[in-house]
């Protein structure tokens, strides 16, 4: 991650389109807000979630419509990119994107230019375009989903945001930027902990979630009772999860681990969690951590 906010500093400055590429919840629109924030441009981020709006409306959304385009038309709409004029558009799922308008979206990126319904003119907007995906665009362009003309020009930059169980060492980080929203609320070091042991297939997001529910069970510090019941209340995956201050007692750690013939990684993938909380987990139990694909003491 640190590599990830030199990158986004170095490219923000620039005029660059830069692609957000990461899974679901991975905290992409971040990216696009610290990109934006850091450019210098004097317009706004204006967010536009091609997947939100029908194919019908799409081209209205984006270059808007003059009054009296259609019935119903009272008045002139500026449309997504004219919002976005000496600033960033942010084009969130662009994986999305149906293909009849693919076509037009390229035009409108690499001239500025674009015809809004029903006007006599051309409208221009200079705007930094900025696209997330939680696909790979080569992969639909090569199953023809995907115009490989527009992938070129959305991938100026290309940024990968990491899974938050490859970046666990950053939740303590997110966690207190969350909790921060309630006024007067602080977040137990032993909560953050357990926030660090669980699994978060739904990455960013999902943590914002419980972190979030577990401040409604809180009074003035989101402890580990807190961040439990935020947990019970969720799938079973989170149950898991929250039984106990530990996760898992020592016996069964050393029970897994023996399972795994001492091999972390491959106890880690049994329990269905990161390895480097089955390390955090042994620290904690006392157990060798230096002992990994062999047998040891304990």
């Amino acid at each position: 991650m640190r590599k990830l906010r030199a990158l986004i500093a170095t490219v923000a400055p620039t005029r660059l389109a830069v692609l957000i590429e990461g899974a679901t919840g991975t905290g992409k629109e971040l990216v696009a807000g610290l990109l934006h924030q850091l450019s210098g441009r004097a317009g706004s981020l204006v967010s536009f979630n091609v997947c939100a709006i029908s194919e019908t409306m799409f081209e209205d959304a984006l270059f808007g419509h003059a009054k009296g385009a259609y019935t119903g038309a009272s008045g002139e709409s500026l449309g997504f990119l004219r919002e976005a004029n000496g600033g960033t558009a942010f084009f969130d799922e662009i994986s999305g994107l149906p293909g009849s308008q693919q076509a037009k979206l390229l035009r409108a990126i690499e001239t500025g230019v674009f015809r809004p319904i029903g006007a006599a003119r051309d409208a221009r907007s200079d705007f930094r375009p900025v696209a997330a995906t939680n696909e790979r665009l080569e992969e639909l362009v090569d199953a023809g989903r995907f115009r490989a003309d527009l992938r070129h020009r959305l991938s100026g930059i290309v940024l990968s945001v990491p899974a938050l169980a490859e970046r666990v060492d950053d939740i303590p980080a997110l966690a207190a930027h969350f909790v921060a929203s309630r006024v007067g609320m602080t977040i137990s070091e032993e909560a953050v902990r357990l926030l660090q042991e669980t699994p978060w297939p739904g990455n960013v997001r999902e943590l914002k979630q419980v972190v979030d529910g577990a401040t409604a069970f809180a009074v003035g510090t989101v402890d580990v009772h807190a961040v439990q019941t935020a947990l019970g209340y969720r799938s079973s995956v989170f149950r898991h999860f929250a039984r106990s201050n530990d996760l898992i007692d020592r016996r069964e750690l050393v029970a897994v681990l023996e399972g795994a013939a001492w091999d972390t990684e491959r106890a880690a993938s049994a329990l269905g969690i990161h390895r480097a909380t089955i390390y955090r987990r042994m620290k904690r139990h006392g157990i060798d951590t230096r002992i990994d694909g062999r047998r040891g003491e304990t």
